[in-house]
Protein backbone atom coordinates (compact mmCIF):
# COMPACT_ATOMS: atom_id res chain seq x y z
CA UNK A 1 0.00 0.00 0.00
CA UNK A 2 1.41 3.50 -1.23
CA UNK A 3 0.14 7.07 -0.45
CA UNK A 4 0.98 9.85 -2.92
CA UNK A 5 0.41 13.50 -2.56
CA UNK A 6 -0.19 16.30 -5.17
CA UNK A 7 0.98 19.39 -3.78
CA UNK A 8 -0.50 21.82 -5.96
CA UNK A 9 1.44 24.87 -6.64
CA UNK A 10 0.60 25.69 -10.35
CA UNK A 11 -1.59 28.87 -10.13
CA UNK A 12 -0.33 32.74 -11.10
CA UNK A 13 -1.76 33.93 -7.63
CA UNK A 14 -3.34 37.46 -9.28
CA UNK A 15 -5.30 37.75 -6.57
CA UNK A 16 -2.22 38.21 -3.97
CA UNK A 17 -1.47 41.89 -6.08
CA UNK A 18 1.86 41.49 -5.49
CA UNK A 19 4.86 40.27 -7.63
CA UNK A 20 5.59 37.03 -5.67
CA UNK A 21 3.59 33.94 -5.97
CA UNK A 22 1.90 33.34 -2.69
CA UNK A 23 3.11 30.02 -2.23
CA UNK A 24 6.29 31.40 -2.07
CA UNK A 25 5.76 34.28 0.74
CA UNK A 26 7.25 33.80 3.92
CA UNK A 27 5.17 32.62 7.01
CA UNK A 28 8.31 32.81 9.64
CA UNK A 29 12.13 32.39 9.80
CA UNK A 30 13.19 29.63 12.08
CA UNK A 31 16.30 27.38 13.37
CA UNK A 32 16.08 25.81 9.99
CA UNK A 33 15.32 28.43 7.88
CA UNK A 34 12.71 30.08 5.79
CA UNK A 35 9.43 28.84 6.45
CA UNK A 36 7.25 29.38 3.69
CA UNK A 37 3.81 28.93 2.44
CA UNK A 38 5.17 25.49 0.35
CA UNK A 39 7.77 24.40 2.38
CA UNK A 40 5.56 24.25 5.29
CA UNK A 41 2.06 22.37 3.14
CA UNK A 42 4.65 20.12 1.96
CA UNK A 43 6.50 19.27 5.60
CA UNK A 44 2.96 18.81 7.04
CA UNK A 45 2.51 15.73 5.15
CA UNK A 46 6.40 14.69 5.07
CA UNK A 47 6.05 14.86 8.93
CA UNK A 48 3.25 11.95 9.39
CA UNK A 49 5.84 10.02 7.35
CA UNK A 50 2.98 7.84 5.34
CA UNK A 51 4.19 9.22 1.81
CA UNK A 52 5.90 7.63 -0.71
CA UNK A 53 5.83 9.83 -3.69
CA UNK A 54 5.39 13.55 -3.66
CA UNK A 55 4.11 15.67 -6.91
CA UNK A 56 4.41 19.56 -6.95
CA UNK A 57 2.58 21.20 -9.57
CA UNK A 58 4.66 24.09 -10.93
CA UNK A 59 4.16 26.98 -13.50
CA UNK A 60 5.79 26.59 -16.62
CA UNK A 61 9.42 26.54 -16.39
CA UNK A 62 8.91 26.93 -12.77
CA UNK A 63 10.06 24.27 -10.99
CA UNK A 64 13.78 25.84 -10.35
CA UNK A 65 11.91 28.73 -8.32
CA UNK A 66 10.39 25.98 -6.70
CA UNK A 67 13.46 24.26 -5.80
CA UNK A 68 15.36 27.16 -4.79
CA UNK A 69 11.86 27.92 -2.03
CA UNK A 70 12.48 24.11 -0.80
CA UNK A 71 15.73 24.43 -0.78
CA UNK A 72 15.30 27.84 2.40
CA UNK A 73 13.59 25.49 4.57
CA UNK A 74 15.78 22.78 6.27
CA UNK A 75 13.09 20.46 7.42
CA UNK A 76 12.44 19.64 3.54
CA UNK A 77 15.78 18.03 2.79
CA UNK A 78 16.22 16.38 6.68
CA UNK A 79 12.15 15.01 6.17
CA UNK A 80 12.93 13.82 2.71
CA UNK A 81 16.14 12.38 3.97
CA UNK A 82 14.33 10.27 7.06
CA UNK A 83 11.00 9.32 4.78
CA UNK A 84 12.68 8.22 1.84
CA UNK A 85 9.69 9.97 -0.36
CA UNK A 86 10.47 10.83 -3.96
CA UNK A 87 9.90 14.18 -4.88
CA UNK A 88 8.80 15.24 -8.45
CA UNK A 89 7.83 18.69 -10.42
CA UNK A 90 5.39 18.46 -12.62
CA UNK A 91 4.36 21.96 -15.21
CA UNK A 92 0.67 22.47 -14.59
CA UNK A 93 -1.58 23.38 -16.93
CA UNK A 94 -3.89 26.47 -18.07
CA UNK A 95 -6.51 25.46 -15.32
CA UNK A 96 -6.41 23.34 -12.10
CA UNK A 97 -8.13 20.76 -13.26
CA UNK A 98 -5.54 20.16 -16.11
CA UNK A 99 -2.35 20.77 -13.78
CA UNK A 100 -3.78 17.70 -11.28
CA UNK A 101 -4.53 15.89 -13.65
CA UNK A 102 -0.48 16.43 -14.90
CA UNK A 103 0.44 15.64 -11.65
CA UNK A 104 -1.88 12.83 -11.20
CA UNK A 105 -0.14 11.42 -14.16
CA UNK A 106 3.44 11.65 -13.11
CA UNK A 107 2.67 9.79 -9.33
CA UNK A 108 0.74 6.75 -11.58
CA UNK A 109 4.16 6.95 -13.81
CA UNK A 110 6.43 6.92 -9.86
CA UNK A 111 4.41 3.91 -8.66
CA UNK A 112 5.23 1.73 -11.70
CA UNK A 113 2.30 0.02 -12.11
CA UNK A 114 -0.46 0.93 -9.44
CA UNK A 115 -2.17 -1.07 -6.73
CA UNK A 116 -5.22 -0.81 -6.39
CA UNK A 117 -5.36 0.33 -2.18
CA UNK A 118 -2.81 2.99 -3.36
CA UNK A 119 -3.97 5.85 -2.32
CA UNK A 120 -3.10 9.78 -3.56
CA UNK A 121 -4.14 13.24 -1.58
CA UNK A 122 -4.65 16.35 -3.02
CA UNK A 123 -3.64 19.43 -1.51
CA UNK A 124 -3.80 23.14 -2.26
CA UNK A 125 0.04 24.43 -1.42
CA UNK A 126 -1.82 27.60 -0.42
CA UNK A 127 -3.63 25.49 2.22
CA UNK A 128 -0.39 25.91 4.66
CA UNK A 129 -2.19 24.98 8.29
CA UNK A 130 -3.23 21.48 7.71
CA UNK A 131 -2.82 19.61 10.38
CA UNK A 132 -1.59 15.94 10.97
CA UNK A 133 -4.76 14.49 12.69
CA UNK A 134 -6.39 15.99 8.85
CA UNK A 135 -4.38 13.92 6.79
CA UNK A 136 -4.37 10.98 8.86
CA UNK A 137 -8.55 11.25 9.00
CA UNK A 138 -8.73 11.28 5.04
CA UNK A 139 -6.29 8.39 4.21
CA UNK A 140 -8.71 6.42 6.67
CA UNK A 141 -11.78 7.77 4.98
CA UNK A 142 -10.49 7.44 1.32
CA UNK A 143 -8.92 3.79 2.00
CA UNK A 144 -12.93 2.81 3.56
CA UNK A 145 -14.93 4.82 1.24
CA UNK A 146 -12.70 5.35 -1.94
CA UNK A 147 -12.93 9.43 -1.84
CA UNK A 148 -13.28 11.12 1.16
CA UNK A 149 -13.08 15.46 1.60
CA UNK A 150 -12.53 17.43 4.47
CA UNK A 151 -15.46 20.06 5.20
CA UNK A 152 -16.58 22.17 7.23
CA UNK A 153 -20.99 24.05 7.67
CA UNK A 154 -21.48 26.89 5.89
CA UNK A 155 -21.42 29.92 8.41
CA UNK A 156 -23.46 32.21 5.84
CA UNK A 157 -26.32 32.11 4.16
CA UNK A 158 -25.76 30.97 0.61
CA UNK A 159 -27.67 31.75 -2.59
CA UNK A 160 -27.66 30.73 -5.92
CA UNK A 161 -27.48 33.62 -8.33
CA UNK A 162 -27.86 34.27 -11.86
CA UNK A 163 -25.75 36.63 -14.29
CA UNK A 164 -27.43 39.61 -13.41
CA UNK A 165 -26.85 39.27 -10.07
CA UNK A 166 -30.37 38.36 -8.82
CA UNK A 167 -31.02 35.55 -6.32
CA UNK A 168 -32.34 32.82 -7.98
CA UNK A 169 -32.22 30.37 -5.01
CA UNK A 170 -32.50 30.30 -1.45
CA UNK A 171 -30.27 27.01 -0.24
CA UNK A 172 -30.73 25.65 3.12
CA UNK A 173 -27.46 26.43 5.35
CA UNK A 174 -28.31 22.78 6.95
CA UNK A 175 -27.51 20.89 4.05
CA UNK A 176 -24.25 23.47 2.77
CA UNK A 177 -21.02 22.50 3.72
CA UNK A 178 -17.47 24.32 2.24
CA UNK A 179 -15.13 21.59 1.23
CA UNK A 180 -11.50 21.84 1.87
CA UNK A 181 -7.97 19.95 0.95
CA UNK A 182 -6.60 17.75 1.21
CA UNK A 183 -9.12 15.54 -0.88
CA UNK A 184 -8.75 11.84 -0.85
CA UNK A 185 -8.93 9.16 -3.58
CA UNK A 186 -7.90 5.49 -4.73
CA UNK A 187 -5.09 6.50 -6.90
CA UNK A 188 -6.34 4.47 -10.39
CA UNK A 189 -9.93 4.77 -10.03
CA UNK A 190 -9.26 9.32 -9.75
CA UNK A 191 -6.67 8.80 -12.54
CA UNK A 192 -9.11 6.94 -14.85
CA UNK A 193 -11.80 9.92 -13.78
CA UNK A 194 -9.61 12.18 -15.30
CA UNK A 195 -8.80 11.13 -17.88
CA UNK A 196 -12.72 10.80 -18.78
CA UNK A 197 -13.05 14.15 -17.80
CA UNK A 198 -10.41 15.80 -19.95
CA UNK A 199 -12.30 15.16 -22.55
CA UNK A 200 -15.94 15.64 -21.82
CA UNK A 201 -15.55 19.35 -22.72
CA UNK A 202 -16.48 20.50 -18.97
CA UNK A 203 -14.82 22.38 -16.51
CA UNK A 204 -14.36 20.96 -13.30
CA UNK A 205 -13.43 22.85 -9.98
CA UNK A 206 -12.27 20.17 -7.74
CA UNK A 207 -11.27 16.75 -7.96
CA UNK A 208 -14.27 15.57 -5.92
CA UNK A 209 -16.34 16.84 -8.35
CA UNK A 210 -14.39 14.77 -11.34
CA UNK A 211 -14.82 11.28 -8.71
CA UNK A 212 -18.86 12.14 -8.57
CA UNK A 213 -19.27 12.21 -12.26
CA UNK A 214 -17.09 9.26 -13.39
CA UNK A 215 -16.03 6.82 -10.30
CA UNK A 216 -18.75 6.90 -7.54
CA UNK A 217 -19.74 8.28 -4.11
CA UNK A 218 -17.34 11.09 -2.37
CA UNK A 219 -18.22 11.50 1.65
CA UNK A 220 -16.77 14.16 3.62
CA UNK A 221 -15.35 14.51 6.79
CA UNK A 222 -14.87 17.41 9.68
CA UNK A 223 -12.30 19.60 8.43
CA UNK A 224 -10.72 21.97 10.20
CA UNK A 225 -11.44 26.29 10.69
CA UNK A 226 -8.08 26.89 10.70
CA UNK A 227 -6.93 24.85 7.42
CA UNK A 228 -7.47 28.30 5.46
CA UNK A 229 -6.30 29.07 1.64
CA UNK A 230 -3.99 31.74 1.77
CA UNK A 231 -5.85 33.55 -1.12
CA UNK A 232 -5.48 37.67 -0.13
CA UNK A 233 -2.12 39.26 0.92
CA UNK A 234 -4.12 40.16 4.37
CA UNK A 235 -4.24 35.71 4.36
CA UNK A 236 -1.35 35.95 6.14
Amino acid sequence: TMNALVLTAAGSSTRMGGPVKKEYLTISTGPEGRVSVLSQSLSAFLSTKLFSIIVITVPEGGEAAARAVLAEDGRVARLLGETGALLFFTEGGATRQASVFAGLETALEATHGTKSDDLVLIHDAARPFVKAETIEAVIERAREKGAAVPAIPSVDTEKEIDSSGKITRHLDRSSIVAVQTPQGFALDALVRAHRAASGDGKTYTDDAEIWGRYAGDVWTYPGDRANRKITYAGDL
